[in-house]
């Protein structure tokens, strides 16, 4: 998080786009500056400066698809943009940015917009889905494009006959039990951040933690995930899953957990535990949203059905545990 009030960073952004995934939608965002552009299928006025524009927030806005994007600078009003391909998606309502001058600018620039808005969640989807005539396509279509290639780029794990290697900036954990990260005899393990030890597992802060009670649960031995568990193992695995906040320093309030653990041809196990502050079914409706952004397949294992006679051994997962044990 920015330290400065006046700025925001990648993760300041993400933790907007976590909680607009858990509302059925954005009626309107205030931003200060504009998202880099957004006057793209649309023509410039005449004599128009255009703001320099922030990457981010093209991703931001096109992530939780305001109905309204206001931003600071000098007025202007962009024709509406839908937030589907069509025949390709699902059709979405379009959004609709304007920008205002400073009040009381010299230039009698537009600097106030009064306007009647019904909440999303009192409009049916057939009148909220209706699109404008002069509606264009979305500005920020190759703005995504090129950020998921940069996050390919990022990808640094193996796969079967794929030997690249890991950028040199981020050096994952050698194939070497000795050299691994996690091992708890590893001379390379962070012990500095270990909690608590027991029989088969230890329970770990993260290193680069999305709050402050994030942990893991790791095997003390070298085991890739939890599909190679024996039942002892996965008994001590539940035991620090009944209990994390009682053996956290300095947690004061208890908040249900959500369990992960994503196995890409991955070196060492490790479940994380993190509290989200939302209800389970919150939870599962940001899983859902983003399954359905970037065409993944979700398949529930409710409470008492065994998830690894789901998954082939050896395949890659994502796996998400609930208090309540579903998965």
């Amino acid at each position: 998080m920015s330290n400065k009030p006046h700025c925001f960073t990648e993760a300041d952004l993400n933790v907007l786009q976590a909680q607009a995934g858990v509302m059925n939608g954005i009626d309107i965002l205030l931003t200060h500056q504009w998202p880099v552009q957004v006057m793209k299928f649309v023509k410039k006025p005449d004599n128009f400066a255009e703001p320099k524009g922030v990457r981010l927030l093209a991703h931001l806005v096109n992530t939780i698809k305001p109905r309204y994007h206001f931003a600071s600078g000098p007025h202007y009003e962009r024709l509406p943009y839908r937030n589907h391909k069509i025949l390709h998606e699902k059709a979405q309502y379009c959004t609709r940015f304007i920008s205002l001058d400073c009040a009381g600018n010299k230039t009698k620039s537009k600097w106030l917009y009064a306007f009647n808005i019904v909440p999303m969640k009192h409009i049916s989807d057939a009148d909220l889905r209706k699109q404008p005539v002069e509606t264009t396509e979305n500005p920020y279509i190759e703005i995504e494009k090129e950020k998921q290639k940069e996050e390919d780029k990022k990808q640094y794990f193996y796969t079967a006959g794929d030997k690249r290697k890991m950028p040199a900036t981020r050096q994952g954990p050698d194939r070497k039990k000795e050299a691994c990260w996690f091992c708890l005899k590893s001379p390379n393990v962070e012990k500095h951040l270990v909690i608590s030890v027991g029989a088969s597992m230890y329970l770990a802060l993260a290193k680069g933690a999305l709050q402050n009670d994030h942990v893991m649960i790791v095997p003390t031995n070298h085991i890739k995930c939890q599909q190679y568990l024996d039942d002892n193992q996965q008994q001590d695995v539940q035991k620090f899953k009944t209990s994390p906040a009682e053996v956290i320093p300095g947690q004061q309030e208890v908040y249900d957990c959500v369990f992960r653990e994503k196995f890409i041809n991955f070196a060492h196990a490790g479940t994380l535990c993190t509290h989200p502050r939302y209800s389970v079914n919150d939870i599962k409706d940001v899983f859902y949203t983003f399954a359905e952004k970037y065409n993944l397949e979700i398949q529930e294992v409710r409470s008492g059905e065994e998830w690894k006679e789901i998954v082939p051994p050896g395949s890659d997962y994502f796996l998400a545990e609930f208090e309540n044990e579903d998965k």
